[in-house]
C-alpha cells in the first residue's frame, strides 16, 4: 500500500513523569491548562468567570489559560451573551476536531481500528480477521499495514491525530521493570507506531482498556468503583477504584483467566492446570463444543452459533452455555468477594449472549458468593460488545488529554 501522509498534533498528551525541573515547571503549568480544558469539554459552553467557580481557580488565571486554549485552537468562542448589567460573558466551547485519537484491538481473532474525534464521536471504524503471528516484528508489521489502510479510506479528511491506544491480550509489561519497558510483541508494535506517526502510543492488557472505555463512555450510574469482565477468546478482568484504574504493582493485575477455577485436568497454554479461561471464555465454549460433539463443517461453533442453537432448543447447546455460566459465576463471585464493588459489567463479544448464561450465573452467584456482598453488586452487560476494547484504547488516549489520573503529585513537585 503507498505511503499516506496523515496530519498529527504531537504534544496534545500530558506527561507522567517529567524528568528535568525545567519540564515539570512547564508541565505544571500545562496540568493546569488541561484541567480547564476538560472543564470546557464536560461543561461547554462555559464562561470564563463559571470556569473560575467550578475549578476553585482565580480568574485572571482561568481567563490567560482560556486564550491559550483559544489560540491553539483546542476551543472556540461563541459571540458574547446578552446582559442587562456588567460585562457579557463569552460562552467557550471544546473544538470537537481539534484533533482525533485511534483505538485499536490486536486480538487473537480480529483487529479492529477506531478514529475518534475529542468529543468522543467515532469517525471510522476498520476490522480484519487477525492474521497467525510468527515473530513480533510480522505482528508489528501487519499493524502498519492495519493503520495505514484505516487512514487511507478517510481521504484526509481527519482532525489532525493526537495520540493511540493499542490493547493486546495477555501480559504487556516486562516483570523486570513494568512502568518502562514491554514484552517484545508490544514494544514492536510501539516503536513502529511512533516511527509511523510521531505521536505517542499507549499499551495496555485489553481488560484494562475495556475499564477505561466504561469509565470514560457508560460510567454505572452513582458508581466510581466497578469491575469489568472481558468475555471474549480468553477472559480478563479491568477494575476501576475511586474513580481510577487499578493496574497492581507490575500492571498485572486482572488475570482472572489463569485463576484454577475452571474444569480439572484441563492444561493451559500459560502452563497451568485447570484455569478458568478454559471454560468461562469463547475458547473455552469452542473446547466444550467439540467435546459435546457440536461441530460445523468439521470444526466447533462460534460462540454466537451456539448460542442460536441453544435459543433454539438444542440440549447439547444449552449444556454447554450452562458450564460456561457456572465457571463463569465462580470468577465474578471471586471477584465480588475481594473487590466488593459497586457494579460488574460484562463486555466483549460473548457478552452479547448474556440472555443464554446470565440467568443460570447470576443462580449459582447465590451458591458462591458472600450474600451480603452480593446483594450490593449490580451485575449489567455493557453495549459496547466487539467495539469495548478499541473504544477504551480511544478512552486512554483521551484520559492523558483531558485527566491527570496517571500523574503522580510526586512527579510535578
Amino acid at each position: 500500500m503507498a505511503p499516506v501522509k496523515i496530519a498529527t498534533r504531537p504534544g496534545l498528551l500530558l506527561m507522567p513523569s517529567p524528568e528535568s525541573p525545567a519540564e515539570r515547571a512547564a508541565e505544571k503549568k500545562r496540568i493546569r491548562k488541561h484541567q480547564v480544558f476538560d472543564a470546557i469539554r464536560r461543561l461547554g459552553p462555559i464562561s470564563r468567570i463559571e470556569v473560575s467557580r467550578v475549578m476553585g481557580f482565580n480568574l485572571p488565571t482561568v481567563s490567560l489559560l482560556v486564550n491559550e486554549l483559544v489560540a491553539e485552537g483546542l476551543a472556540t468562542e461563541a459571540k458574547a451573551q446578552k446582559t442587562t448589567i456588567g460585562r457579557r460573558p463569552i460562552p467557550v466551547s471544546l473544538n470537537s476536531h481539534a484533533a482525533c485519537v485511534m483505538g485499536m484491538e490486536v486480538g487473537k481473532s480480529a483487529t479492529i481500528g477506531l478514529l475518534m474525534n475529542l468529543e468522543g464521536t467515532i469517525l471510522a471504524r476498520v476490522e480484519h480477521p487477525s492474521p497467525e503471528f510468527t515473530t513480533p516484528s510480522a505482528q508489528s508489521e501487519w499493524v502498519e499495514s492495519f493503520v495505514t489502510e484505516l487512514f487511507a479510506q478517510q481521504a484526509g479528511g481527519l482532525p489532525p491525530l493526537a495520540g493511540v491506544g493499542i490493547a493486546l491480550p495477555g501480559l504487556i509489561h516486562r516483570t523486570e521493570n513494568a512502568r518502562k519497558l514491554l514484552e517484545p510483541e508490544a514494544e514492536a508494535i510501539r516503536s513502529r507506531l511512533a516511527e509511523l506517526l510521531d505521536v505517542p502510543v499507549l499499551i495496555l492488557n485489553n481488560a484494562n482498556m475495556m475499564a477505561l472505555g466504561v469509565l470514560w463512555f457508560e460510567p454505572p450510574e452513582d458508581a466510581d468503583s466497578f469491575a469489568t469482565i472481558n468475555l471474549g477468546e480468553g477472559l480478563g478482568l479491568g477494575v476501576v477504584s475511586e474513580g481510577r484504574l487499578f493496574s497492581g504493582a507490575r500492571s498485572h493485575a486482572g488475570e482472572i483467566g489463569h485463576l484454577a477455577l475452571g474444569e480439572p485436568g484441563v492444561p493451559c497454554y500459560c502452563g497451568g492446570n485447570a484455569c478458568l479461561e478454559n471454560t468461562a471464555s469463547g475458547s473455552g465454549l469452542r473446547r466444550m463444543a467439540a467435546r459435546a460433539g457440536i461441530l460445523d463443517h468439521g470444526k466447533p461453533p462460534s460462540p454466537a452459533q451456539l448460542a442460536e442453537m441453544a435459543r433454539g432448543g438444542d440440549g447439547k447447546a444449552r449444556e454447554v452455555y450452562a458450564q460456561f455460566a457456572v465457571a463463569l459465576a465462580r470468577g465474578v463471585g471471586a471477584v465480588i468477594n475481594l473487590f466488593n464493588p459497586a457494579v460488574i459489567v460484562l463486555v466483549g463479544a460473548v457478552s452479547r449472549e448474556s440472555d443464554i448464561f446470565l440467568p443460570r450465573m447470576q443462580e449459582e452467584l447465590e451458591r458462591v458468593s458472600l450474600p451480603g456482598l452480593l446483594q450490593e453488586t449490580r451485575i449489567t452487560v455493557s453495549g459496547f460488545v466487539e467495539n469495548a476494547a478499541p473504544i477504551g484504547s480511544c478512552a486512554c488516549v483521551l484520559n492523558r488529554i483531558f485527566n491527570t489520573t496517571h500523574i503522580s503529585a510526586a512527579s510535578v513537585i
